[in-house]
């Protein structure tokens, strides 16, 4: 009994160790380009990296795209830093001089933000080993993201006015008094503006390019090769 529960214990193990072997097993004829999902397939930016990287990529020159199903002797990896801030730049765009209790005085600013990254397609072999750097977007690139925002313009409180209240003489000699007439409405109080530099200050976070604003920037790149 025991040399027959051994028995079946080896062959569980050659089986798996066989198996193990066949998934292991590298497919020389094919590679495989790992993208983030902003590029679904069937979307031009593979089509134009299958046409192009064989060009100029001996290791996968005569060699077929495969899927996440297959273990190839090369893949892609899409590689791309954080942002790197170099400026911000506020461009004054409308203001509003409106002042009562309905609407206050503000003004209209388009908040750029001058940003840099690195992005990259890492070539590496079936053990992992860096073999080619291909630089989609280098580091000496300057981008542009633009935000508009309304900020509160500076009010002052209003100036105190004494309004006289004229009489006058009907034709019976009375004096009748003239009601005044009707004013604008004006705040009691006045506010205080902001800034674009205060704005900047305040949401830095929010005027930082998102990682979609970059993808834009790597399809555009991709696209004009």
């Amino acid at each position: 009994m025991k040399n027959v529960v051994f028995s079946f214990v080896l062959s569980v193990c050659f089986l798996a160790d066989a198996t193990g072997q066949r998934m292991l097993k590298v497919d020389s004829n094919k590679y495989r380009i790992d993208l983030p999902e902003y590029w679904k397939p069937g979307n031009r930016v593979w089509k134009i990296l299958t046409d192009k990287l064989p060009l100029v990529c001996n290791e996968i020159k005569d060699k077929e795209l495969c899927g996440d199903d297959c273990n190839p002797e090369y893949t892609l990896e899409f590689e791309m830093s954080d942002p790197v801030i170099f400026e911000y730049f506020p461009n004054h765009i409308s203001s509003s001089y409106t002042n009562n209790q309905f609407s206050k005085p503000s003004e209209t600013w388009e908040i750029q933000t001058l940003y840099g990254f690195e992005c990259s397609l890492l070539l590496r072999n079936e053990k992992g080993v860096l073999i080619t750097r291909f630089i989609l977007v280098d580091t000496n690139e300057v981008w542009k993201v633009s935000n508009r925002v309304t900020l509160a313009s500076f009010s002052p409180p209003p100036i105190q006015v004494n309004y006289l209240r004229r009489n006058r003489t009907n034709r019976y000699g009375a004096v009748d008094p003239i009601p005044p007439t009707n004013q604008p409405i004006i705040p009691d109080i006045g506010q205080e503006g902001e800034t674009p530099y205060s704005f900047i200050n305040r949401n830095r976070e929010k005027l930082t390019p998102t990682y979609r604003d970059m993808f834009v920037v790597v399809d555009m790149k991709i696209n004009s090769w």
